[in-house]
């Protein structure tokens, strides 16, 4: 079996974690789910393949016997620097790449924290639809608030940032559409009156979204930034009809927007032959193999590995985790992904479909040197 533990991993899709890594039973379960309905984490995530297998992987880490009670008691005797640094330190990472838009405040590590734990790179995606919630209930004129969302996106990499992020699949679909101004300006001002009536905003009022991504992905395009589309699994009130990537072939085909790279995260699962179909014909299109969520067993995640890289090239798929609150899931999705795509990869030179050198080259590329080019990490 091919070894790739000396490959460093650049995670191209994660959130920061919580600086509170006190938990108990119920509440550590509540993150290895999508599911809004409380009785999930109370009574079928421990019953998930992903989940125990991870409680054995995680109890075998903190040198502890294989049960949950066990685990919480473990992770609780450490403070959190001390989890963080020893979590990440272990699963070797050269960079993080995070979204920091989601979870937000004072309760989370910042990433420049979160790199220093973890002895590697940390760098900022900036998410688009928390800034257009946040101008349009902060300005009760269309053009005065589209005036500073343009200052704000057209300035993201002075500001620091690598790339851009979109959750509009949770939202309206990925069929992003263009809209008169005049139609974005008549769903500004219903989304703006919901806002003010509620005391707080959801965008997902179609052509006003649209028509603001419309308006990123010309500066995104002018600044060479990528930009990454959430895909297929997802939170729990998704159409996931709607979050399929081939409805994004619009905006691929747009040549204006060709200075964007576009990153189809979670493997757009279930549409993953779909989505490394996109990433195999269009050359500035990258397709994510994201190794903890979804939550799938290790069968799955075989699965959706074959047949990415039996479609896409190995220079269009980049590693990630999607980890979010617990840094075991950053660690686990190491633990998943190098083991994973060794596995695939050494069946592949057992086919004789590749030799090892080909074999080892396509991971280093897939693990680290592909997501470190795309954002520029080397800057």
């Amino acid at each position: 079996m091919l070894d790739l533990s000396d490959i460093p991993l650049v995670d191209n899709h994660c959130h920061p974690v919580l600086l509170d890594q006190q938990m108990d039973l119920v509440r550590f379960r509540s993150y290895f789910t999508e599911a809004a309905d409380p009785s999930f984490a109370q009574r079928h995530v421990g019953e998930s393949v992903y989940y125990l297998w991870l409680v054995r992987q995680a109890t075998a880490f903190y040198g502890c016997s294989a049960s949950e009670e066990e685990l919480i008691a473990a992770r609780n005797a450490l403070e959190s620097d001390a989890l963080l640094a020893r979590l990440l330190q272990a699963a070797n990472f050269a960079a993080l790449v995070i979204d920091t838009g989601f979870p937000e405040g004072p309760h989370v590590y910042s990433p420049e924290r979160m790199g220093a734990l973890g002895h590697c790179r940390a760098a900022r995606l900036f998410r688009l639809e928390p800034l257009m919630q946040r101008l349009v209930m902060a300005y009760s004129d269309f053009d005065e608030m589209v005036a500073h969302y343009e200052q704000e996106v057209s300035t993201i990499r002075e500001r620091g940032y690598c790339g851009f992020k979109s959750i509009a699949a949770y939202r309206t679909g990925l069929n992003i559409l263009e809209w008169t101004k005049d139609e974005a300006v008549a769903a500004f001002a219903q989304a703006r009156a919901e806002g003010l009536r509620q005391g707080t905003l959801r965008i997902n009022h179609k052509p006003l979204l649209d028509y603001l991504l419309h308006i990123a992905f010309h500066y995104a395009s002018q600044q060479r930034l990528p930009v990454q589309f959430h895909t297929g699994y997802g939170d729990s009130d998704t159409n996931l009809l709607l979050g399929n990537p081939l409805h994004l072939r619009n905006i691929m085909e747009r040549g204006d927007y060709r200075g964007m790279a576009i990153v189809l995260l979670h493997e757009s699962y279930p549409y993953v032959q779909l989505g490394a179909y996109l990433a195999a014909i269009y050359p500035h299109v990258y397709f994510d193999l994201s190794y903890c969520i979804p939550f799938v067993d290790r069968l799955e995640m075989l699965a959706f590995t074959r047949q990415a890289l039996g479609v896409a090239p190995a220079s269009k798929l980049v590693y990630s985790s999607d980890g979010v609150h617990l840094p075991e899931m950053h660690w686990a999705a190491a633990l998943r992904g190098r083991a994973i795509l060794a596995q695939v990869l050494q069946e592949m030179i057992d086919a004789e479909e590749l030799d090892y050198e080909q074999a080892r080259h396509m991971a280093q590329l897939i693990l680290h040197d592909n997501a470190w080019r795309l954002y520029g990490l080397s800057d």
